[in-house]
């Protein structure tokens, strides 16, 4: 609980003095910001960071978040290629991706670089998207395809990190209100300002999505705060944090949901989550820094679930539960880099991470209460060598390696190495990469004494990779990727007569990518994207469930004028499969859907926002028994004050 007190009192803190920061400035305040491209450096430790022109590499800008005006985290991963987002009806609902095909819990996600999975729930560690505000974030940075020689364990299907505005020394404030469909209301408030060379910024969200399913409801309040500074001119130091409370409630999970479930009451969930991060850093010349880092998760959740009937499929059902968690993770790093004007860049380190979490469960045989608690602490020390070579000629080499000694359960090495080759008189570039990741087990899937097993092998991924970008007239950039990637030990679920997780299947995921943007005018910006992935067992040549075969997409951003925006986008799901205990193995036709939104700029401190979330009132279901939210729209208004 001190980590706890320790990490809602720095939030505070920073909350604070952003705060005080902005009213120092307040007579003075500004509206508008100059618009900054993000460096991706998701993906690599490397001063200049990833190629955005890379394949398997994806930035959401602030100015397209900013035109798409999505409502949520999930329906802003809807854009990225080969991402699927699975929601069980609306935001109430817990919701998961799939990046490539690899089971959610493969992708690591990140907050300013600060992992956010959580380790003890019963979808092997994955994250719950339906909880993460967009409140204050800046861009996105997603790299797919494994990235453990980076971030050791959970990196294995792809990292996701969600970039918060950096704060400011100018003083602002502004705020934003919106009102929409089915009892949709939100309104943030946030400032900005320094002080002697301090820079802050604050925040503070409230959303309550209404109720557009039946059965699902959320609600959730965020703070944000940040504070940078910069006492020479070659060191800086920044510590920001948030931290949420929210309350969420749907049918439960394989219940058939609104649709097919037999019992009508709903799973509620009540999550407090916060982050915390400290960044320091010191340009010791021109060629070479380093950098300490060192981060917090806490999760604290409590949940409830009235069970899921029998069937024929499944005669005993899910008998009624409860959990409530505990879960803490902290990360420190520090890191050597190493670049110049010349053609070689390195970086070297180590870090230490300590999890621990708890969870005091029950499961409910009518009447009979058999408790499912498990506590359970593991550290893991690793220690990273990364470098890249781009000499004269056009070629460029990457390469590294991360050792991680995980303590009872041995070492861990993950390699990564690529090549590339761009040919100037085109810009055609082409690259080929190969890599491997891994994901030690959750604590639920170890420590769960119903279904856990403490000797549970790590899951392990090997990634073989081709891409090719090409500029393209109008300034464009077609970009084109196959992979090949094989899971080994994965985790699966075996009913019985014993239930029980153990290590046994080992999948293949084949698959292609093709994307484009395009600004055929100063005032139009397309972009376009396709995927196609084949995700089978190996054993029995069996498709796996909630991975669609086809998944395309496309937006618009049409800015007729300095003062207004109109932005379409477009999103195609294949047919999938999915499961349900009421009806079993079934298979989910594919959809179309299409979001619609518009800005307009009254004043230098007033705008207008309106937004149609599935404009067409698609009926669709991405899980069995729960349709997805008709036609939703949202007006808003945006002032800077």
């Amino acid at each position: 609980m001190e980590t706890v007190r320790w990490l809602r009192g720095a939030c505070a803190a920073a909350l604070a003095v952003g705060l005080c920061g902005s009213l120092v400035g307040a007579a003075h305040a500004q509206s508008g910001a100059t618009a900054v491209e993000p460096v991706i450096v998701t993906g690599t430790r490397l001063p200049k960071g990833l190629d955005p022109a890379s394949p398997n590499v994806t930035a959401i800008t602030a100015q397209q978040i900013a035109a798409g005006q999505p409502s949520s985290a999930a329906e802003l991963l809807r854009w990225v290629p080969d991402v699927f987002v699975q929601q069980a009806g609306g935001r109430g609902s817990i919701t998961s991706i799939f990046t490539r095909g690899a089971k959610p819990n493969f992708t690591l996600v990140l907050v300013d670089g600060v992992e956010i999975n959580d380790s003890t729930n019963s979808r092997g560690g994955s994250y719950d998207f339906s909880s993460l505000s967009l409140d204050d974030i800046d861009h996105v940075e997603v790299v797919r395809g494994p990235a453990s020689a980076i971030y050791g364990s959970g990196a294995v299907g792809g990292v996701i990190n969600f970039v918060t505005t950096a704060p400011s020394a100018q003083p602002h404030a502004d705020a934003d209100l919106q009102a929409g469909g089915f009892g949709y209301l939100s309104a943030d408030v946030h400032a900005s300002g320094g002080l002697n060379g301090l820079k802050t910024s604050a925040g503070v969200e409230y959303l309550d999505n209404g109720e557009p399913v039946d059965g699902n409801a959320f609600r959730g309040t965020t703070v944000d705060g940040s504070v940078a500074l910069a006492p020479t001119s070659s060191f800086t130091l920044a510590i920001d944090g948030r931290e949420s409370v929210s309350h969420a409630r749907s049918f439960p999970d394989s219940s058939g949901g609104p649709l097919f479930a037999v019992l009508r009451d709903v799973d509620r969930r009540d999550i407090d989550e916060g982050v915390l991060g400290l960044r320091a850093a010191d340009q010791l010349s021109d060629a070479w820094s380093v950098s300490f880092e060192d981060s917090l998760y806490q999760r604290n959740s409590t949940a409830t679930s009235p069970g899921v009937a029998g069937s024929a499929q499944d005669p005993s059902g899910i008998p009624a539960n409860s959990d409530d968690v505990n879960y803490t993770r902290n990360r420190a790093s520090l890191v050597a880099q190493f670049g110049d004007a010349s053609w070689l860049s390195a970086a070297l380190g180590a870090d230490v991470q300590v999890e621990q979490g708890a969870d005091d469960g029950t499961l409910d045989f009518g009447g009979f209460v058999l408790p499912t608690r498990y506590a359970l602490k593991r550290t893991d020390e690793g220690e990273f060598v990364e470098l890249r070579a781009t000499p004269p000629g056009g070629f460029d080499f990457s390469a590294s390696e991360r050792v991680d000694e995980l303590g009872p359960a041995g070492s861990h090495s993950d390699p990564n190495a690529a090549i590339g080759y761009r040919w100037a008189p085109t810009g055609t570039r082409v690259e080929v990469s190969w890599g491997q990741g891994y994901k030690l087990p959750s604590f639920y899937a170890l420590g769960n004494p119903i279904v856990g097993d403490p000797t549970l092998r790590p899951e392990a991924a090997t990634n073989l990779e081709f891409g090719l970008s090409q500029p393209l007239p109008a300034r464009s950039l077609l970009k084109l990727d196959w992979y090949d990637t094989r899971y080994t030990d994965l985790i699966d679920f075996v009913s019985g007569p014993v239930p029980k997780l153990v290590n046994r299947s080992q999948v293949v995921v084949q698959g292609a990518e093709a994307s484009i943007q395009t600004r055929p005018a100063a005032s139009l910006t397309v972009e376009a994207h396709v995927s196609y992935t084949h995700a089978h067992d190996q054993a029995t040549n069996a498709g796996l469930l909630d991975v669609p075969l086809w998944l395309a997409g496309g937006q618009v951003t049409w800015r007729p004028n300095d003062r207004a925006t109109v932005n379409l986008v477009v999103e195609h799901v294949g047919a999938l499969l999915d499961n349900a205990i009421p009806t079993g193995n079934e298979t989910l036709p594919g959809h179309q859907r299409v979001d619609l939104s518009a800005s307009w700029t009254l004043t230098r401190t007033a705008a207008l926002t309106f937004a149609i979330e599935n404009l067409l009132n698609s009926r669709y279901q991405e899980v069995i028994g729960f349709p997805a939210p008709g036609a939703v729209a949202r007006v808003g208004l945006k002032l800077a004050l």
